[in-house]
């Protein structure tokens, strides 16, 4: 494993063990080993306690969508900003997760992320005939390789629903996460402007990094998950579902403060 790999996982695994199912899980581990020792028992203890606690808020209904909605309230819910007057002919999807088990059927091997965002893309090609080019970007996030990447697994899902025959499709297969993602965007599409498809909480960190890059997007927002339903006592009770949602938002605010924290190093060092 090379360097640039081994600092890809070092990452991705701070990230982890910064999400609520981290904590837990980082909380249970180490108060189980050491309970057996005895001076560290209150120690123990107190690990059980957080542990308890980060499960009870990030897994019940409220907190979960308060965390998603910080995220999605600035997003637009429909497409109302897409017309034909923008006179823009490309669409760029980043793809949002694969499962690794080969057996499986291709739609069974998508996230549901990823899945809701083709199915995005396919209702924007066929609604606005003016869309000539898609862009599906996306490579293995895995260290030990994949055996096709997000983009290619994603564009054969696409070929199955069904896509415009007048629209050419090209794939990024080498980018792993977000900052990479729009790196290659940028390289890809310079200065022409384009609609960007990706999840509604996803839609902040991408902005960011594309505003920083000086990219022209239009984003095309899907995957809503924050309930407008009103909630009653039984949702106050944690479930893995809410726990997952608060696991995403999370996910989203570390790399939101990554990159704006390693922005302002930048700068500073520069300087």
């Amino acid at each position: 494993m090379n360097l640039d790999a081994m600092g890809f996982v070092f990452k991705k695994g701070i990230s982890l063990l910064l999400m609520p199912s981290g904590i837990i899980f980082v909380c249970l581990f180490f108060g189980f080993f050491i309970w057996p020792l005895k001076r560290w028992r209150n120690l123990s203890r107190t690990l059980f306690v957080v542990a308890f606690l980060v499960y009870g808020s990030a897994g019940s209904a409220p907190v979960a969508n308060f965390l998603i909605w910080g995220l999605e309230r600035s997003v637009q819910s429909d497409n109302s900003t897409i017309s034909a007057s923008d006179n823009i002919t490309t669409v760029v999807m980043l793809c949002g997760g694969i499962f690794p088990d080969e057996d499986r059927p291709i739609a069974d091997r998508l996230t549901p992320s990823t899945r809701l965002r083709i199915l995005k893309v396919r209702e924007l090609c066929r609604d606005n005939p003016t869309i000539k080019q898609l862009v599906i970007v996306g490579g293995c996030t895995r260290p030990t390789g994949c055996p096709s990447s997000e983009a290619q697994m994603s564009y054969s899902w696409l070929k199955e629903v069904g896509l415009p025959n007048n629209v050419e499709v090209f794939l990024e297969e080498n980018s792993r996460d977000t900052e990479e993602n729009i790196r290659a965007v940028s390289e890809i599409m310079g200065q022409v402007p384009f609609y960007l498809v990706t999840s509604a909480a996803h839609i902040p960190r991408v902005l960011l990094i594309a505003k920083d890059m000086d990219l022209k997007v239009h984003p095309v927002s899907c995957d809503f998950q924050w309930s407008q339903n009103q909630w009653s006592l039984w949702d106050l009770w944690p479930n893995p579902d809410n726990l997952r949602k608060s696991d995403f938002a999370c996910h989203e605010y570390i790399g939101i403060t990554w990159f704006r924290l390693k922005h302002y190093f930048n700068k500073v060092l520069n300087i």
